[in-house]
């Protein structure tokens, strides 16, 4: 009788370990399910936001294309008044939203590459005003040093020697800067110069540049980006591109009479003066906004000087290259910051004024060189150098598009450099976050 009792106290310890096992067990599956379903939600989730940035990506490309094959005659902020219309947009159940955020204020739309100056330009000059910063010794040498096609270092500067004798070692690249994040592995230039507190280059103000001390980067809670020097320069832009009439761009330098008789509605000896005018190693089209034609050509009989018609439909439909000899591109005039355009002409603040009163008040901004000679008092010598710096449509742009997932909260961020110079649209630059 004591025997069976034994037996009966064992198997009830048994099943109640047994439950406790199948509970434990049963628990954990559930558990196990519960996340897996929570993930498998969020993967949706994040692909249904990647996708939805993805159609705000694709929904710029088709306005650039769109504008660049079918302009809108005389007028700078067509392009960016449609690209800042379809900022917004949804897919499904998740929406796009593209921004950018200059001078502590978010704008809609892509950031325009030509509102920077493109450091790869031959004008370095120009790279000090921009920054507005004094540079330590040898680092403007050890830009240029990487960017020169030569081994030997300026005055001050670092060449090859230097860079492969590092711990981790590289070469420079003796070419042209490919993207502003390169400038990090020049002698002297450090992270912090390039990037501020935008430190993904996004030029968004995410949440955690503008926490203070609680997360990476260092910032400041001041709902003002600080973007470093890639705010202010570029190494994208690129000259020449989209035309007014929808057609690529004349190289003056290949093409016959007949056609810029037909495409620029000019006489044939006027074709015939532009022809050998653009033979010249040094030709460059600012002349034609200083000097008559007739002077140019030396002929005061049989040329007649052109008109500011005919000066027009020139810088909007020539150049002096072709697209893949394409050199840097300029800063667009219209989009510009008057913060840069102050710093570039410190002593001349009138004709600062003067220039933002032209783009402000033209209906159409300001939509050509010839625009330039309006301004009161101006020197031929001053146009020049304005039409050296600027022009006055932008072909370079960098998208940030945020995919976000209403209800989850779930986003995804894509963010692309596009060139509408040529067409198709190319993406210089894909990135995902």
């Amino acid at each position: 009788m004591m025997q069976q009792r034994k037996h009966h106290g064992s198997v009830i310890v048994l099943s109640l370990w047994a439950l406790g096992i199948a509970a434990i067990v049963t628990s954990s599956i559930q558990v196990f399910s519960h996340r897996q379903s929570l993930l498998g939600i969020e993967v949706h989730d994040r692909i249904q936001a990647r996708w939805a940035a993805r159609a705000g990506i694709e929904s710029s490309i088709a306005a650039m294309a769109d504008h660049t094959a079918r302009p809108v005659p005389n007028s700078a902020f067509a392009l960016v008044d449609n690209l800042d219309f379809i900022s917004k947009g949804d897919a499904g159940k998740a929406t796009w939203d593209i921004r950018h955020h200059i001078n502590g204020k978010d704008w809609t739309g892509p950031m325009d590459e030509h509102s920077k100056f493109n450091i790869n330009s031959e004008n370095n000059a120009v790279f000090q005003l921009v920054i507005d910063e004094i540079l330590a010794f040898g680092v403007m040498e050890s830009i240029l040093d990487w960017i020169d096609s030569d081994d030997e270092p300026r005055n001050l500067g670092v060449e090859r020697d230097y860079y492969l004798g590092l711990e981790t070692s590289y070469e420079p690249r003796n070419g042209l800067l490919q993207s502003i994040a390169e400038l990090e592995l020049i002698a002297g230039v450090m992270p912090d110069d390039v990037r501020g507190e935008d430190w993904d280059l996004d030029f968004r103000l995410d949440a955690n540049e503008d926490d203070g001390g609680e997360s990476l980067p260092w910032d400041e809670p001041d709902e003002y980006l600080d973007g470093g020097w890639a705010s202010l320069l570029t190494t994208s832009s690129v000259s020449g591109g989209a035309t007014d009439s929808g057609f690529p761009r004349l190289n003056l330098k290949r093409e016959n009479s007949e056609t810029l008789q037909l495409r620029l509605g000019v006489e044939p000896a006027q074709a015939e003066a532009l022809l050998n005018f653009a033979i010249s190693d040094t030709a460059t089209l600012s002349t034609l906004l200083t000097q008559t034609l007739r002077s140019i050509s030396g002929d005061a009989q049989g040329v007649s000087n052109l008109t500011d018609d005919q000066l027009r439909v020139i810088f909007a439909e020539t150049a002096l290259f072709h697209p893949h000899e394409a050199p840097p591109g300029k800063m667009n005039i219209n989009t510009v910051s008057s913060e840069i355009l102050y710093r570039l002409f410190p002593e001349n603040s009138r004709l600062v004024e003067e220039l933002l009163y032209l783009r402000n008040n033209n209906a159409g901004g300001i939509s050509s060189p010839v625009d330039y000679l309006e301004i009161p008092g101006i020197e031929p010598t001053m146009v020049e150098f304005i039409y050296s710096l600027f022009d006055t449509r932008s072909n370079v742009f960098t998208i940030s598009s945020l995919g976000k997932v209403e209800g989850s909260g779930v986003e995804q961020e894509i963010i692309v450099i596009v060139d509408r110079s040529t067409l198709p649209v190319t993406i210089l630059e894909y990135r995902e976050q």
